[in-house]
């Protein structure tokens, strides 16, 4: 990327956000060889979470054998330039192999050290589709040769009137004397002559002659037989059909042989690929269902049964097409079908109630297979259980507004909860309060006995906190030792929320200051800690629309202080309206 559009694009949009959020696999590699950074989409191609491939070598990720030359290619792109790009093999996290397209650019960042920005394409199933589409024409290719037909003509006796290139061919490489062609010969001569020389050992086709006389004499009009005509060092297969030309005269009687050898092996090679990609299906761990135009499953898989909890006769012939879809109503039904009509690449969201094990999310991927017309004729459904994905993203959510070690709201989640309290403040015209605490000798506990007790009192800390509170108030932590808690709809009068907070205040100074019995855990064994803590708390009552979410803490934060600085365990209201002091104690 030149500096020019790299400083365009920093403009636009921060390149983390670009890189985060690009569907194309992204990462950005330092000399050494080690991820700098790697973006989602990057570590699902290789069944990796971002986190197991940042700060390791990107040789993780190819052979052994190739590790080597890789570091020197990688090194010599960022000191030498040129281009480093190309397919590659690689190994996924569960040791499979599979196949990638990469771009690569030099980038250089703020401290002047060269990086390599890759960018990769999974083109496994593009080779996949490559290697079947290349059996299929050999596939083809032998269909086509093995329907050459060998075509002959006999008059009403039997005799050969005329033969073309590709039967006399055939007949002489099937052993057949060609001074025999040189004069009129009997077809059925010709047929005891091959038999006599299939006699030894191989099968021969007796049935045939027997037939075409039939034909000679007018019995039959037409047949058709199938037999081996198998060589030492090969087995092979012709269909024989004969023909009494309607209307000529005098008769004339058309024989073709047909080599169906390799049709029969590509039948044979058909069956065996159907019965692989059987198992190939019924071994998915995924969901897998078949479903006609009118949405009606007409295959399911193993795991789709087991996902759903219906056995596979009852998801294919049961009145009810889905019947662990039956808590829709029919138009939400109605919208899924909709929904499966008109996706592409994209997931379909959706519940599925289990007999047993209740209700859980579901995605559904779907392609399309078209008939002849261009009319939809079948849907491929890929069905997946994405509770754990669910989970993982809820996980992702608290961490992101919520503090890791208590629970509690985070700074970020704090002003949210802080802003609707004003909103519900504005609407009820109530005040409400915010009190901000700080554990007094808190980092005497932390150095002396280690950060274990001290997180150990935090957690307690914050479990009396919220003791003291409503459902609908907030206890949040602001980090370290400092405590915010947010009041909401107090009263409408100054003096009477002026009361409550104070009692709010004192409620929690009183539970604060009760002995905690630290439980501290060395290995197996476990020690209690009797440890005595108190608070500092400001108070700051608000009354929207007169206040603003960072003026509010601001005061809170300078009454906490002040009630530091008058000898800790003590409570401190900032002004209402901001001019005077007021102190509990």
């Amino acid at each position: 990327m030149s500096g020019q559009a790299n400083s365009v694009l920093q403009q636009e949009m921060p390149f983390d956000t670009v890189m985060r959020q690009s569907p194309l696999g992204m990462a950005v590699i330092a000399m050494d060889g080690t991820y700098v950074a790697v973006n989602d989409a990057y570590a699902r191609i290789y069944g990796y979470l971002p986190s197991e491939m940042q700060g390791h070598s990107f040789l993780m990720i190819f052979p052994e054998d190739q590790q080597q030359s890789l570091l020197r290619l990688h090194q010599n792109f960022l000191t030498r330039g040129g281009s480093l790009s190309g397919e590659w093999e690689v190994v996924r996290k569960d040791g499979t192999h599979s196949h990638v397209i990469s771009e690569s650019a030099c980038i250089r960042g703020q401290d002047g050290t060269d990086r390599r920005l890759v960018y990769v394409t999974d083109i496994s199933l593009r080779r996949k589709i490559e290697a079947e589409l290349e059996a299929s024409k050999i596939f083809a290719h032998a269909v086509i040769d093995g329907l050459s037909s060998q075509l002959c003509v006999l008059n009403e006796n039997g005799i050969i009137v005329s033969a073309n290139h590709a039967w006399r061919q055939f007949y002489i490489e099937n052993g057949g004397d060609p001074e025999l062609l040189l004069r009129p010969v009997s077809y059925l001569e010709i047929c005891a002559a091959a038999n006599g020389s299939q006699r030894r050992g191989q099968t021969d086709s007796s049935d045939f002659p027997e037939q075409l006389k039939r034909v000679l004499q007018g019995e039959l009009q037409t047949f058709e037989i199938e037999y081996p005509w198998h060589t030492v060092t090969e087995r092979r297969w012709f269909i024989a059909r004969a023909c009494r030309l309607p209307g000529v005269s005098p008769a004339r009687i058309v024989i073709s042989h047909d080599n169906v050898t390799a049709l029969k092996n590509a039948q044979e090679e058909l069956h065996e690929t159907l019965r692989f990609t059987r198992k190939i299906i019924h071994s998915m761990q995924d969901g897998f269902m078949v479903l006609d135009k009118r949405f009606r499953p007409v295959e399911v898989n193993p795991a789709m049964c087991r996902m759903t909890g219906y056995t596979e006769s009852l998801l294919l012939y049961s009145e009810h097409p889905f019947p662990y879809l039956r808590h829709m109503a029919s138009e939400e039904l109605t919208q899924l079908f909709h929904q499966i009509h008109d996706a592409t690449e994209r997931e379909i969201e959706f519940v599925i109630t289990h007999p047993e094990k209740g209700q859980f999310p579901a995605s559904m991927t779907v392609s399309r297979i078209y008939d002849e017309d261009g009319e939809v004729m079948h849907y491929i459904a890929i069905v997946k259980d994405i509770t754990e994905r669910r989970r993982v993203e809820q996980e992702i959510q608290r961490l992101a507004f919520y503090d890791a070690l208590t629970g509690l709201p985070n700074r970020r989640l704090l002003h949210d909860r802080l802003e609707h309290c004003l909103r519900g403040s504005r609407r009820h015209a109530l005040h409400g309060a915010v009190l901000m605490l700080d554990l007094d000798n808190f980092k005497p506990l932390n150095d002396h006995f280690g950060h274990d007790a001290g997180d150990c009192l935090l957690i307690e800390v914050a479990n009396r906190l919220q003791t003291c509170v409503r459902a609908s108030d907030t206890v949040a932590r602001l980090g370290g030792d400092e405590f915010v808690v947010i009041i909401c709809e107090l009263d409408s009068e100054t003096g009477a929320s002026f009361e409550l907070a104070a009692q709010i205040a004192e409620k929690m100074q009183q539970s604060l200051t009760i002995p905690y019995q630290l439980r501290l855990r060395n290995g197996e064994s476990e020690k209690v800690l009797q440890h005595h803590c108190s608070a500092s708390v400001g108070v700051a009552l608000f009354a929207a629309p007169e206040h603003h979410a960072a003026d509010i803490l601001k005061r809170a934060d300078q009454a906490m202080y002040q009630a530091k600085e008058r000898g800790r365990n003590r409570i401190c209201f900032a002004d209402f309206p901001p001019r005077r002091q007021a102190s509990v104690h």
